[in-house]
C-alpha cells in the first residue's frame, strides 16, 4: 500500500466514478483500475463496487478510506509545515462552519485571515455540526466552526466562541401567534421540520421536552438544509427553531416569527474545533487567532449595547 494507492481510493469514492477521476488526476482509466486491483490484491479484500450506480465502497473501502483521508491530511499538514520552516508563506486551509457561522463571523474571519496571508489557498464547507465533526476526525476539514458536540475525542480541541439565544418559530401566520402565552405542552401536537439525531440543537430540543416529562417532538420530515427547512414550515402549521440573529427572521418582512413561549428555550454555543496536531501548522493557528480576536469584539460590542 502506498498514498497514490491511496489517493486514488479516496478521490474515486468521492467523485463515485473512474473515469471523473482520471480526468481529475491527468491518468488513464486502465491505470487507475490497476492501482486499484493492486491495492485489493495486496489486502486480499475488495474495496469497491462497480454498478450502473456507478461507484461505490465496499464495507472494507469505507473503512480504508477513513484511514486514507486522515493519512493525506496528515501528509499535507507535514509538507506545509516543512515549507513554514522553511519561510514558505504558502499553504491550504480547509474550514468547515455551520449556516450561523457562515453568515457573518466565518467571512469576516476569513477576510481579515486573507489580507495578512493571501498566498494561503482556502476552501469553505458549509454543514451541520455533526457532519463537521466527523470530517475533522476523519482529515477532511482543518477547522470547524460548529456546536461543541456532546462528547469530545482527546484528539479534538474546542474553543467556546458565542452564545446565540434559539427560538421555536413557526410561520408567521400560525394560529400558536395568537396566544398571548404558549406551552410546551401546547407544541406537542404539532410535528416538526428539524435535522436528525445527533445533531446538538435536536437533542437540546427533546432535553428541553423531556425535562417538562412531554413526549419529545416528532418530526415529519429531518433535513441538513436550513433553507429547505424554512420553506418547509413557511404557510404550515409545522414547527421548527432558529437562532435569535437568523435573517428569516429579521425586518418587517420576515416570513417567520418565534413563539412567546413561557419559559427559556436554549443557547446555541458556538466553537472552534481543530486537531490537536494541527496546533504545529501556523496557517491554522493564524485563522484561530483571527476568529477568537473577532468573536471578543462582537461579544465586548454586544455587552456594551
Amino acid at each position: 500500500m502506498d498514498l497514490k494507492q491511496l489517493r486514488n481510493l479516496v478521490l474515486i469514492a468521492r467523485y463515485s466514478s473512474f473515469g471523473v477521476t482520471a480526468e481529475k488526476l491527468n491518468v488513464t482509466q486502465p491505470a487507475l483500475s490497476k492501482s486499484i486491483r493492486a491495492l485489493e490484491e495486496s489486502l486480499g479484500v475488495r474495496l469497491l463496487d462497480r454498478g450502473p450506480w456507478g461507484v461505490r465502497p465496499t464495507e472494507y473501502g469505507q473503512r480504508l478510506i477513513q484511514y486514507g483521508e486522515l493519512v493525506l491530511s496528515l501528509t499535507e499538514e507535514a509538507r506545509n509545515e516543512l515549507d513554514a520552516m522553511r519561510g514558505a508563506s504558502r499553504g491550504r486551509l480547509r474550514i468547515g462552519a455551520v449556516t450561523t457561522a457562515m453568515r457573518e463571523i466565518v467571512p469576516a474571519a476569513i477576510k481579515r485571515f486573507l489580507l495578512a496571508q493571501p498566498e494561503v489557498d482556502v476552501s469553505l464547507n458549509e454543514e451541520l455540526s455533526s457532519a463537521l465533526y466527523a470530517a475533522l476526525l476523519n482529515g477532511a476539514i482543518d477547522i470547524a466552526v460548529m456546536s461543541k458536540p456532546r462528547e469530545l475525542s482527546e484528539e479534538i480541541e474546542f474553543v467556546n466562541l458565542l452564545e446565540i439565544p434559539v427560538d421555536i418559530v413557526a410561520d408567521r401566520n400560525h394560529e400558536l401567534l395568537k396566544m398571548p402565552n404558549v406551552t410546551l405542552a401546547d407544541l406537542t401536537q404539532y410535528r416538526w421540520v428539524i435535522p436528525a439525531r445527533p445533531e446538538p440543537d435536536r437533542l437540546a430540543l427533546e432535553a428541553l421536552f423531556s425535562a417538562a416529562q412531554l413526549p419529545r417532538p416528532l418530526a415529519i420530515c429531518e433535513t441538513t438544509s436550513s433553507t429547505f427547512q424554512m420553506s418547509m414550515i413557511s404557510g404550515s402549521k409545522w414547527l421548527s427553531y432558529l437562532t435569535r440573529t437568523s435573517i428569516f427572521m429579521q425586518g418587517p418582512d420576515a416570513k417567520f416569527v418565534a413563539l412567546k413561549l413561557d419559559g427559556k428555550t436554549w443557547n446555541r454555543n458556538i466553537g472552534l474545533a481543530y486537531r490537536r496536531r494541527s496546533v504545529l501548522r501556523p496557517v491554522v493557528m493564524a485563522f484561530v487567532r483571527e476568529l477568537e480576536a473577532l468573536c471578543r469584539t462582537q461579544m465586548e460590542n454586544s455587552a456594551r449595547r
